[in-house]
């Protein structure tokens, strides 16, 4: 399998299953993975290493991804950044709250590695257009 780019990616989840399934997927494509365990930083974080794209958590134990998805929607630095939101949610209203907050995309648990790598491929792609 070829690697497919080497963007830089920030994943937000305080699961550590769901952080290293990412890691391993990210080192097959040649993503630049960086991890976050709490939702408190991530402005800061995403300004520091301005990652092509953000991957949120919406269950978090501080504060909740539609949270942070606004924060970062109204960040100068942030607001272009394409967002994918993940969940084990699966109510239409969910998936229509994380599209009001910004997010570019809206993923269920469980999901699709490659379902995962083709939305970040798209989203990626689009952005540097």
């Amino acid at each position: 399998m070829s690697k497919i780019s080497s963007k830089r990616i920030l994943l937000v989840d305080d699961e550590e299953s769901i952080l290293l399934l990412f890691q391993t997927i990210f080192d097959i494509y040649g993503y630049d993975a960086h991890f976050l365990t709490s939702s408190e930083n991530v402005v800061a974080r995403a300004i520091a290493i301005e990652p092509d794209l953000i991957i949120l958590d919406v269950a978090m134990p501080d504060k909740d991804g539609y949270e942070v998805c606004k924060e970062l929607r109204q960040n100068e630095f942030c607001r272009k950044i394409p967002i994918i939101m993940i969940t084990a949610l699966s109510l239409n209203q969910d998936k229509k709250r994380g599209f009001e907050c910004g997010a570019n995309a809206f993923i269920f648990k469980p999901f699709d590695a490659l379902f995962m790598i083709n939305e970040i491929k798209r989203l990626t792609e689009l952005e540097s257009r």
